[in-house]
């Protein structure tokens, strides 16, 4: 096979809910160091993607609560990298649409 022939990258992204998302995002975070089990969790949010691999959401919010910040960063940060390649919002999703987090003062 020729060089200018290989065949396209394909997005086998498995289309999850932003619910189950985040609850699976906030338990690996909390199992991925004795610092990070009080983990409060993360709030997903819908984006466009840049190009046609890039995945369709991202990390609107961060919820420490009592946890290690530098353990649950760098804990989170792998996740994220490692889940964006193997999850994507799924389309019917209300909720990805809408932000739990409150714009109130």
């Amino acid at each position: 096979m020729n060089v200018w022939q290989r065949a396209k990258p394909s997005d086998d992204r498995s289309s999850v809910s932003c619910d189950l998302l985040q609850s699976a995002i906030t338990e690996a975070v909390k199992k991925a160091d004795h610092g990070c089990e009080a983990f409060a969790g993360v709030v997903i949010k819908r984006e466009t993607p840049k190009s046609r691999l890039d995945a369709n959401w991202a990390v609107q919010g961060v919820r420490f609560g009592r946890a290690d910040r530098d353990k649950a960063g760098q804990a989170l940060a792998t996740i994220v990298e490692q889940a964006q390649r193997y999850f994507s919002l799924a389309e019917d999703d209300p909720g990805a649409h809408e932000s739990p987090v409150s714009n109130a003062s």
